[in-house]
């Protein structure tokens, strides 16, 4: 099967793709809804929960960079293929364990099959369409990733309650080699109007690699992109559960619920920014704007007494808008960046973007045991809300450095290309 950039079949080879960033999501979440039965089946106080949890990113972000390398040498057909089948390694892994170290062996596994997936899908993107809706591909795939991460938390929630959390697992993980198959059967490298020079490098790996780090602009767009997302892993992905249900009383099913609203936010935020800024022509207005919402809604969601339940589902969506904001340091990525090098430019990016997760979880619980008076239901610690704001400020000084990078640092590229492969001249 082959075809033309801006065709059917790219939509469908981009689909398959989106659908990949889609699972890797849900199994990327999917610890932040069953929290305390992991404590208590593999006896895991917090600070052993984040580093478990964090395995995930620990190896997501050391395969960033070896990932876009491989990527500009070889077609997303094979990589994703075998990055789905690693990915339900780890799940199964995972879900057989009966400890702790396992369970991060699984994690880690994970983490190293995911880390293929969104770079997948830009280099789609990039290869199957045309530069102009690049933007917005990268908010679509976003949307898709976000209702990923809705799936791994809301539905997942109510089948952790019906089935277990090793049941429900292990059946992510079955998905997944369903998904490996389909992938390898229909996804194809590259349209036929876009030739093999376009995508090989004439350069070494280390002069790909100084190419990119020799860009002064690649280390804020990294900066913006590591703290729009640490404040999704940190919240979203594992602590926001179990502190609604510690702050209000409620089911995990209920505080699932409204972390959802963060993914709701994500996905609606995600494709109208790429959108809006194309047709704006302008990425750092975006990014400012987006900055300074996250900050006013975490530091409300967090530090404002008494604030009734119900307000939280405004919040979380206002948080997850905010968070959509860094989809927009990809499209700077592949404006500043030639095509030779633009998969391990956005690996870098990407690199920089989830080691968030793999910094702020643990440390989070490493807070959350500081803080710690001794106090457990079944064996399970239980924090005081005090101890969660104390651990969760990271949240809005993230956004916070965001806002600085975004308005002093981060150069405005008019969403104008430096190459466009498809005309071989430099804009």
């Amino acid at each position: 099967m082959n075809g033309k950039r801006n065709s059917p079949i790219g939509l469908i080879i981009y689909i398959l793709a989106a659908l990949f960033l889609f699972y890797e999501m849900a199994l990327q979440v999917s610890p932040s809804v069953m929290t305390f039965d992991l404590m208590k089946d593999l006896k895991l106080d917090a600070k052993s929960l984040g580093i478990m949890s964090a395995c995930y990113f620990y190896s997501y972000t050391l395969m960033q960079i070896p990932a876009g390398l491989l990527f500009d040498r070889f077609g997303p057909r094979i990589l994703l293929t075998c990055a789905t089948l690693v990915i339900a390694a780890g799940g199964l892994f995972f879900g057989l364990t009966t400890t702790a170290y396992f369970a991060a062996v699984g994690r880690f596994l994970m983490g190293i099959g995911s880390a293929f997936a969104f770079i997948g899908v830009l280099t789609v993107a990039a290869r199957w369409f045309s530069a102009k809706y690049f933007a917005f591909l990268v908010g679509v795939a976003q949307f898709l990733a976000a209702m990923g991460a809705m799936g791994g938390e809301l539905p997942l929630a109510g089948a952790v309650n019906v089935h277990g959390w090793r049941w429900t697992i292990n059946a992510l993980a079955i998905g997944g080699i369903f998904l490996a198959v389909v992938i390898a059967l229909i996804v194809r490298d590259r349209p036929t109007d876009l030739h093999e020079d376009h995508l090989s490098s004439n350069f070494s790996i280390g002069k790909s690699l100084k190419e990119i780090f020799l860009k002064g602009q690649t280390y804020p767009i990294a900066m913006y992109a590591f703290c729009g997302w640490a404040p999704v892993a940190v919240f979203a992905a594992l602590w926001g559960v179990p502190y609604l249900m510690r702050r209000y009383s409620i089911t995990n099913t209920h505080a699932a619920l409204i972390v959802a609203m963060i993914w709701v936010g994500i996905a609606v935020a995600a494709p109208l920014l790429g959108w809006f800024s194309d047709k704006l022509k302008k990425r750092c207005l975006l990014l400012r704007a987006a900055s300074a919402l996250g900050l006013v809604a975490s530091l409300t969601m967090l530090y404002v007494p008494t604030l009734p339940l119900w307000i939280n589902y405004l919040l979380m969506f206002l948080f997850g808008v905010a968070s959509a904001g860094q989809i927009l340091s990809f499209a700077l990525v592949k404006d500043i960046n030639r095509p030779s090098v633009t998969s391990t430019a956005i690996g870098f990016n990407n690199m920089a973007n989830v080691a968030g997760g793999a910094i702020f979880q643990p440390l989070v619980g490493f807070m959350l045991d500081k803080g710690w008076d001794g106090q457990s239901i079944n064996g399970v610690p239980v924090y005081s809300i005090k101890d969660y704001h104390l651990a969760l400020f990271v949240v809005p000084l993230c956004f916070l450095i965001g806002l600085i990078m975004s308005t002093f640092f981060i150069k405005e590229t008019h969403c104008k290309p430096v190459y466009d492969p498809y005309q071989d001249t430099l804009t």
